[in-house]
């Protein structure tokens, strides 16, 4: 991991090269930047941003229609309903608003991807040729034999992120942009003061905002023998010995510290003789699939073979109204469940291959 710091004087050595790259002015890597992998330059490309002029170079957008996304952000906002009750809300950008959003988080990702801690999980892309992997079952791995696991969720996640802190965020180490370039980027990625749960380049940002955050925890973990990682507001710490009390209340204060809210409701410590999930995963001896889902997923199979499609969907909808969308999404539900299995106990596993042996015997004779 590479700091913030050491980022930005490569960028400035190398500024006048990567933009002329970019931009066509040179064909072909120099000497100079050829060491550089390509998530690291477009990173580069990022940070070397200066001016309003080349901001709408960056974006490919027109100073007119950059200005009056600025100014007037569209947003359609709706609810969505969460799995365990209650509803979400979801500020969805407009479609020229969304493509620059789009543009701007994938460079982005690639700087975050450069600073990324180990320890974080969610909201990370992965370029394949890196080789790395950050997602449930990685996160999960971490915690896996241990004697007491830890989960703490953070509350109401990217609506409690201000836009003052993500302009003090393009105003950081991280970016070290003027006054102008941070509120512009702040008032093209936020939406009434916060972070919108729905434009692409929230996540990133929630990241780049619970960078501190991680390596208050990251310190404190070593000092204490503890394993930490973080899936997005998921925040899961694992030992090998007992996680006392006054261990939760310092990892408590630590967050309240970084301005972040606690779902009080959502915080579960469970010892190695009960069940132990990291982000919907089992981890006790091994990372596995909740049993309850392995149960579903051969209901499911069992109600398709012996009494066919529609009686196998009215009962997993519960409804006599059946639709093709209904069909569809039972379809797409069921093997992505499959694929889900695979992807956590392994493509060879036997139930796998099993449950994908059956699910193709409906669909593909």
């Amino acid at each position: 991991m590479t700091s913030a710091q050491e980022i930005r004087q490569i960028v400035q050595i190398n500024k006048s090269r990567i933009t002329k790259y970019f931009y066509g002015e040179i064909t072909g890597l120099s000497k100079y930047l050829s060491k550089y992998n390509k998530h690291e330059l477009h990173a580069m490309l990022l940070l070397s941003i200066e001016k309003p002029a080349e901001l709408c170079r960056f974006l490919k957008t027109p100073f007119f229609l950059l200005e009056d996304l600025i100014n007037n952000p569209t947003y359609k906002v709706f609810q969505i309903k969460k799995k365990k009750g209650g509803e979400r809300q979801i500020s969805a950008p407009e479609k020229r608003l969304k493509t620059i959003q789009k543009r701007l988080n994938y460079f982005l990702q690639a700087y975050y991807l450069w600073l990324k801690p180990k320890e974080v999980h969610g909201f990370v892309v992965n370029p394949h040729y890196l080789g790395n992997h950050c997602n449930i079952v990685e996160n999960a791995l971490a915690h896996t034999g241990k004697r007491d696991v830890l989960n703490i969720d953070l509350k109401d996640f990217f609506p409690n992120i201000t836009a003052k802190q993500v302009k003090d965020m393009f105003s950081s180490q991280f970016f070290q942009f003027d006054e102008q370039m941070a509120i512009a980027l702040t008032l093209l990625t936020t939406f009434e003061g916060k972070l919108p749960t729905g434009a692409p380049t929230s996540p990133v940002i929630s990241n780049f905002i619970c960078y501190e955050l991680d390596s208050d925890l990251i310190r404190f973990c070593a000092a204490n023998n503890l394993t930490f990682t973080r899936y997005a507001d998921d925040l899961t710490f694992s030992s090998d010995s007992s996680i006392s009390n006054d261990l939760l209340l310092d990892i408590i204060i630590l967050i309240k510290k970084n301005n972040f809210s606690i779902n009080d409701k959502k915080i579960r410590l469970k010892s190695h003789n009960r069940k132990q999930t990291v982000t919907g995963l089992t981890v006790n001896e091994k990372v596995n699939v909740d049993r309850k889902l392995l149960k579903k997923i051969r209901a499911m199979l069992h109600d398709l073979a012996t009494n066919g499609m529609e009686p196998a969907v009215e009962r997993h909808f519960k409804t006599k109204q059946i639709e093709q969308k209904h069909i569809t999404k039972f379809i797409n539900r069921l093997e992505g469940y499959i694929n889900f299995v695979g992807q956590v106990r392994g493509k060879s596993d036997s139930l796998y291959i099993k449950h994908k042996s059956d699910f193709d015997s409906v669909f593909l004779s």
